[in-house]
């Protein structure tokens, strides 16, 4: 009985042993039957998205069903060569998807075809991207690398570790980081001679800017390509890529290029590829002029304040800085902007008529754009000479002949190096009337070379002579085209006395553009350096002009405005200024009976 309970024992053992053989021997038939039938199989030819070459770096999928079987990156703009991996005979399609660095997912190629039986397809593939396939542009902010720049407010500046648990994706390439807007800037450009450009990134990493182009023109998508990023070549987290002609700058740069920027100004754009099928990453400056830099005799570099907006004029500056052997700041933290003009100074008033009129700033000026004009008291322009220190902060006026007593107007311009405008009017006086009396500048205060004696003039010396014409004193001074209220019968003009008598203006004519006149009534007297204001002629606020009459010759006529504004008035920037030119008028608030 034993004997036969163990023989059934040792059956049943050897049946489990015999039925655990066969299926592991049909497992790895299986396994190695379905390992023989994986190939792989090649597809090549075109890419065009939307007519036009697919760019570099561009991402191609290959799908059957719902299971990726293969995936490259192109290396050649418009050409594609893909492996894909599945079991021969298999009737499926293969299915293509395409995504660029500019579209927010993938889109599937118009072409799609079973696995070819020779293992090689030449297939060229097309795609139509619409906007909805586009990604969003995200805005950033400059980071504090770049100075000038408001901080950094959003989560770009103030990123939120991920939890330990959550891995951060790799990307498949170095490639694959998909820009946006101002992630790369055109921060620095010396547009003068021996130019260069020079990239800021703004991220909190390195990427790669291999193959970026940057174009000068128009501004249009077709301008000409001006430079195209290395090969290679990256960018560090908050750091600076310079692109420099040979011997631009002492010290090494990123990159040399042949560039040749237009010193009457242009647009740059910065894009992430060949400029058709890439997206814009920046834009700078206007067609026709540059914001900011010098063509002068070294150049002056072009900086830029913060990351919003390179087409704003006013986001850039004239560099200050010194590097690299350049006014400017090449592969450097750009310098510290300046937009405070110069303040312009007097230095003595009065002065005598053999004196020079002494200016000084309180920062170096630009001396180049220096320009001072002098006024006389019979409002004749005086001709000299301008002469400035070697510092740069200070100047002074040579009269080509002694200055006439009385006073003048002394109208000083300048721009410092950051092109900040500076102008001042003075009022100067010129002390004395005659040869030894104080102040005339003759040297003779103390006997002086005409004599020890009080007194001890050169007979034959001449007294100055009196204006004969005394109309040529009256002018135009003040318009109020467009008083505030009602306009009839409270629009203004006034008249102003340059001379040292009184004048009687009593039927002197005045005159508009229009041809209405008014005749200022019989024994109408304007006192020395006075004044004589009416509203019997009428101005139109759109543009006019106002002419002055005595027996029937024209005295004076102010300027020919073109507009107006309520509330203020047209009016010459010193009582009587009168050179015969549009600069001696300006438009402020009203200063009727008021010296100016």
């Amino acid at each position: 009985m034993i004997a036969r309970d163990t023989q059934r024992i040792i059956i049943a053992i050897c049946l489990v042993a015999v039925i655990a053989i066969a299926i592991a021997a049909f497992a790895n038939h299986t396994n190695r039957e379905q390992g023989t039938q994986i190939d792989s199989f090649r597809f090549y030819g075109n890419l065009s998205i939307n007519k036009a070459p697919a760019p570099e770096y561009t991402t191609i999928l290959a799908k059957i069903g719902d299971r990726t079987c293969g995936a490259t990156d192109i290396t050649t703009s418009g050409a594609y060569d893909l492996e894909v991996f599945a079991r021969p005979g298999n009737e499926k399609y293969v299915s293509f998807w395409i995504k660029t660095s500019s579209m927010e997912s993938a889109v599937q190629a118009d072409q799609k075809r079973t696995l070819p039986r020779t293992r090689k397809c030449l297939l060229d593939l097309t795609v139509e991207i619409g906007d909805l396939d586009l990604d969003r542009v995200a805005l950033h902010t400059m980071g504090s690398g770049v100075p000038g720049a408001a901080a950094r407010t959003d989560a770009a500046a103030n990123p939120t570790p991920a939890p330990a648990s959550t891995p951060s994706p790799t990307p498949l390439t170095r490639h694959k980081h998909n820009p946006m807007l101002w992630d790369v800037v055109i921060n620095e450009m010396m547009w003068d001679e021996a130019e260069y450009i020079e990239l800021y990134n703004t991220l909190d990493r390195t990427i790669s800017i291999e193959n970026w182009t940057i174009t000068a023109g128009g501004g249009a998508v077709n301008d000409s390509i001006e430079v195209m990023i290395n090969k290679g070549a990256i960018i560090s987290s908050h750091g600076y890529y310079l692109i420099a002609k040979n011997d631009a700058v002492t010290c090494e740069p990123d990159q040399v290029s042949n560039m040749t920027l237009k010193n009457d100004g242009e647009v740059l754009q910065l894009f992430s590829g060949f400029p058709r099928v890439s997206k814009r990453i920046d834009v700078v400056n206007i067609d026709g002029n540059w914001f900011a830099g010098k063509n002068d005799d070294v150049g002056q570099s072009m900086e830029r304040i913060s990351l919003e907006n390179g087409a704003n004029p006013d986001n850039w500056y004239t560099s200050l800085g010194y590097e690299c052997g350049r006014i400017g700041t090449p592969g450097k933290e750009n310098s510290i902007p300046d937009r405070t003009p110069p303040e312009i100074m007097l230095v003595s008033d009065p002065i005598g008529a053999n004196d020079d009129i002494v200016v000084s700033f309180n920062e170096r000026i630009d001396i180049s754009t220096l320009r001072i004009s002098v006024i006389g008291p019979y409002y004749g322009m005086i001709s000299g000479s301008i002469i400035c220190d070697d510092d740069m902060k200070g100047a002074l006026f040579d009269p080509d002949n002694p200055l006439q007593a009385g006073q003048h107007s002394v109208w000083v311009t300048c721009r410092d190096p950051s092109d900040n405008f500076a102008e001042h009017d003075f009022s100067l006086t010129v002390a004395g009337t005659g040869v030894g009396e104080p102040g005339d500048g003759s040297g003779n205060e103390s006997g002086g070379e005409f004599g020890d004696e009080p007194g001890d003039e050169p007979a034959d010396e001449p007294e100055p002579a009196p204006d004969p014409v005394v109309v040529a004193r009256i002018v135009v001074n003040e318009l109020m085209p467009d008083p505030i209220g009602r306009d009839y019968r409270n629009e203004t003009t006034e008249l102003y006395n340059c001379g040292d008598e009184p004048v009687n203006i009593g039927g002197w004519v005045l005159k508009n553009e229009d041809g209405a006149t008014y005749t200022i009534p019989a024994g109408t007297t304007i006192d020395a350096h006075g004044y004589y204001l009416t509203t019997a002629i009428q101005l139109d606020n759109s543009g006019g002009q106002v002419l002055l009459y005595h027996d029937g010759e024209e005295v004076d006529r102010s300027i020919e405005y073109q507009h107006s504004a309520e509330g203020l008035s047209w009016q010459r920037r010193t009582d009587g200024l009168d050179t015969d030119s549009d600069g001696d008028w300006t438009e402020r608030k009203h200063t009727f009976d008021v010296v100016a």
